[in-house]
């Protein structure tokens, strides 16, 4: 097994006079990307940077961000992404938590920094690079390849350190998944500190090309899509924003053909309806940073079959996925939590092995996602484990209620959660972001009672224009409640 880095350079002579990255005005070469990249880790090892050393970078998405990325893996150091949406305070904190060596940052992310004892600027740097030869590729399986923090949704961030292994893995199934060619353009929208990230390499060794976004500009986006674009990925909140922008249909888009959305659940009314405006080139991903981006995949095809969009599709080659039951049994068929094996499961939590034992099982990755495959091997989550909602007796997984919430036409997003309750023991309600010509709570908890029964019925709505969102565009479910209900007295237990 090799360092992913290599895939920079597959195929280069024939892919070097093709266009790599398109920046506005500015177009890389794979020609002239390649030599950049390498004059860019030859410098970061004339600085200092050892193999292994932790390397941030914190900028909006730009072809020196592509380079920059490219460059501390070919260095063969730590990529270790900041996203300035985060804010100072918290990226000072991932700075201190994962001792940075040193920290690449555009000159619009400064005031996202926060503590920062080694800061480079991106435009200073790559203006005036020497010339010099790059350091050996290092090939080592279980050296670190990537240090990223979570997402917080139930939680502290918590830092997890990826190997090459583990990078090599999403990359040869996102190859699979795409079958990627020389004619591909990847639409770069979703921040490149996070799962966009992902799409860099697979698509630069097939020969193909990104064109980078800073700001997610709808109208840029529609431009985009309908110029040039084959692939773009998409958090779902971003698919159901550019829907409520102006007419377009699906001839308007002759090139696209993967709309990939991932990292949140989507409705299935919502995927419908992103079939009908994009047309049958929606895909889904599903994937955490522990098992990053691959752990199974939908294609358009089966996504376009509406008896098939709960699930979140098949495990990729490669990457086995079971059902881990309370007792302790790993099924390949049922209901249970989720584990992952393979290479893509190899990663471990920063300075905290017991959290990283606790998070194992025989060797499985226990995802913390409840699950369901069917006999036809296609997974369905219905909720996560340390999320479980015990009221009246009955256990409640609150992504089961917010399906069938995001089933009603006048839902756009749901989040369920649990209070403590003298009758009920918990007591399930929902936040609810509507219509805001919708305003009949009645009639939808009528809608879920009917789908999923009285247990799962909320005994109460909270009607909202949207739910807040933490710095990285997840739905906290203890932020929900505490923005509901301050009073600290009323946290619930988190069980193991």
């Amino acid at each position: 097994m090799t360092h992913p880095i290599r895939a920079l350079y597959e195929n280069a002579a024939a892919k070097a006079g093709r266009s790599a990255v398109f920046d506005g005005d500015t177009v890389l070469t794979h020609g002239e990307l390649i030599p950049l990249v390498e004059r860019a880790a030859a410098d970061l090892t004339a600085r200092g940077i050892q193999p292994g050393d932790r390397v941030g970078l914190c900028a909006a998405n730009s072809w020196r961000h592509v380079v920059a990325y490219l460059a501390i893996l070919r260095a063969n150091a730590v990529w270790t992404p900041l996203n300035p949406r985060n804010g100072a305070g918290l990226n000072g904190d991932f700075q201190r938590r994962a001792s940075l060596a040193l920290t690449l940052h555009d000159v619009g992310s400064v005031g996202a920094l926060g503590s920062t004892a080694r800061p480079l600027p991106l435009e200073a740097w790559l203006d005036s690079l020497p010339d010099a030869a790059p350091p050996a590729i290092l090939d080592d399986p279980a050296a670190p390849f990537a240090l990223k923090f979570t997402g917080g949704s139930t939680g502290v961030p918590k830092g997890v350190v990826q190997s090459q292994a583990s990078g090599a893995a999403a990359l040869r199934s996102l190859q699979g998944f795409y079958d990627f060619t020389a004619d591909d353009v990847n639409l770069a929208v979703a921040p490149l500190t996070h799962g966009s990230s992902h799409y860099i390499l697979p698509v630069l060794a097939a020969g193909g090309s990104h064109v980078l976004l800073a700001t997610p500009d709808r109208a840029a986006i529609l431009d985009e899509l309908k110029r040039r674009t084959t692939v773009v990925f998409m958090p779902p909140t971003l698919i159901a924003l550019m829907m409520g922008e102006t007419d377009f249909r699906p001839e308007d888009f002759p090139r696209l053909r993967h709309l990939t959305y991932s990292a949140a659940p989507m409705s299935p009314g919502r995927i419908a309806q992103a079939v009908c405006r994009f047309g049958p080139v929606l895909s889904a991903l599903y994937g955490q940073t522990e098992a990053p981006m691959a752990i199974t995949g939908q294609n358009p095809a089966d996504m376009a079959d509406p008896d098939l969009r709960g699930s979140v599709g098949r495990p990729f080659p490669g990457t086995p996925v079971g059902l881990l039951t309370r007792e302790g049994q790993v099924l390949s068929r049922g209901e249970g939590e989720v584990v992952v094996g393979g290479d893509l499961a190899r990663t471990e939590y920063l300075d905290a092995p017991e959290l990283t034992a606790a998070t194992r099982h025989d060797g499985w990755l226990k995802t913390g996602d409840i699950g369901r495959i069917g006999p036809d091997g296609r997974l369905t989550l219905i909720g996560r484990s340390k999320e479980l909602i015990i009221t009246g007796g009955y256990n409640v997984y609150p992504g089961e209620v917010e399906a069938a919430l995001n089933a009603h036409p006048a839902v756009r997003e749901a989040c369920a959660f649990g209070l403590p309750d003298d009758v009920w023991g918990e007591r399930l309600e929902a936040a609810v972001a509507v219509d805001a010509r919708f305003v009949d709570d009645a009639a939808i908890r009528a809608f879920v009672r009917e789908a999923i029964g009285p247990v799962r019925t909320p005994k109460r709505l909270h009607l909202m224009p949207a739910l807040p969102r933490n710095p990285v565009g997840k739905v906290v479910r203890g932020e929900v409640r505490s923005l509901l209900y301050p009073d600290a007295n009323l946290a619930v237990e988190v069980r193991p």
